[in-house]
């Protein structure tokens, strides 16, 4: 199992240049199994150069390329109309997230309206793939590929989920768009339980997290007791607030090695192999 990190930051992308080291897309993430089947998490700015490195390899995973979304902020989403593989009518992509309340009418509507005329030139149904939409109402599911899947909806404004994915004996936890409140969501701990990999947001410093209560982000403390708690292998903060720059991050990801060896902010482009 290979992950890929194609957008780290989160809110808004930045392209300037003293934000390039760590990068400036916001969230997506390449989730590659053993034998190569691809599942992209969200699909923020970041979805834009995955698209384009799956056509340059020629990828052909035509039966069905699943794009799993925490939630539907802009963020999250906002990168999808430019992601290649979608213009491609050999492709069929499969849109998923967990449960119906997070979404008014339904998960296809929504991108239906960001495509709209008055924002975009193409509309979905002219982009040429087939497009189905996923929502399960589950906490457990293994219906995608045969693997074991646990979805949790957590503390987030309008709601987002957590996914813990096992393939083998390889675990990935994907945890971003959080806000734990006063004390450590205990559910997040528990299904971080012994996994190779976290991915866990950690926008804000200690102190800026008291500023900004109730906008729906974790501090990279909070996100270091998850991993301390659930005695995951290793930790990967992401999420990076759009004011967080190049130096300010890396100053920072010393300061959480000490707290917790295994850690690192995630940069644009870097691959782990668990």
């Amino acid at each position: 199992m290979k992950v890929k990190f194609y957008g780290t930051r989160g809110s808004i992308p930045v392209p300037e240049r003293q934000f390039m080291d760590f990068g400036g897309n916001t969230t997506c993430v390449r989730l590659t199994l053993s034998h190569g089947y691809v599942i992209i998490f969200d699909a923020g700015t970041g979805i834009r150069q995955l698209g384009k490195d799956l056509i340059a390899s020629s990828f052909e995973q035509f039966d069905s390329l699943p794009i799993v979304l925490s939630h539907t902020h802009w963020d999250h989403v906002q990168g999808f109309p430019f992601f290649g593989p979608a213009y491609d009518p050999r492709r069929k992509i499969m849109i998923a997230i967990c449960g119906r309340e997070r979404v008014g009418d339904n998960l296809e509507s929504l991108f239906e309206a960001q495509m709209q005329s008055d924002f975009f030139p193409v509309p979905l149904k002219k982009m040429g793939a087939q497009f189905t939409f996923m929502q399960p109402d589950v906490t457990e599911y293994t219906g995608l590929l045969g693997n074991e899947w646990r979805l949790l909806r957590h503390n987030h404004p309008g709601g987002a989920y957590s996914y813990r994915f096992t393939e083998d004996d390889k675990t990935f936890v994907y945890c971003t768009d959080i806000e734990h409140g006063a004390v450590i969501d205990e559910r997040i701990v528990e299904l971080s339980k012994d996994a190779d990999l976290l991915i866990h947001d950690a926008q804000y410093t200690p102190a800026e997290l008291k500023e900004r209560k109730g906008w729906g982000h974790s501090s990279w403390e909070q996100a270091i007791e998850v991993a301390a708690r659930a005695g995951v292998k290793r930790l990967a903060l992401v999420h990076h607030d759009p004011e967080h720059d190049d130096h300010f991050l890396t100053e920072l990801e010393k300061v959480c090695q000490r707290e917790f060896s295994d850690c690192f902010m995630a940069r644009e482009g870097q691959e782990i192999e668990l």
